[in-house]
């Protein structure tokens, strides 16, 4: 094997490499923002969660 094949060997390697990292970078992305989407439960049902605040609010303020 002659040193350019070697060194085409090698960049295909790490260009499969650097895909394989990015589509595992795109599903931890996707993995982690799922489930800490609250931000867009509060938004679509706000009542509730300012209620709630207000009562959690009145409770910890009428206690001696």
């Amino acid at each position: 094997m002659s040193e350019e094949e070697v060194r085409e060997e090698l960049v295909a390697s790490a260009e499969r490499s650097e895909r394989d990292l990015q589509i595992a970078i795109e599903d931890l992305k996707q993995a982690v923002k799922q489930p800490f989407g609250i931000g867009e439960r509060i938004a679509e049902h706000p009542v509730p969660w300012i209620v709630g605040g207000l009562l959690v609010g009145l409770w910890l303020g009428t206690r001696d």
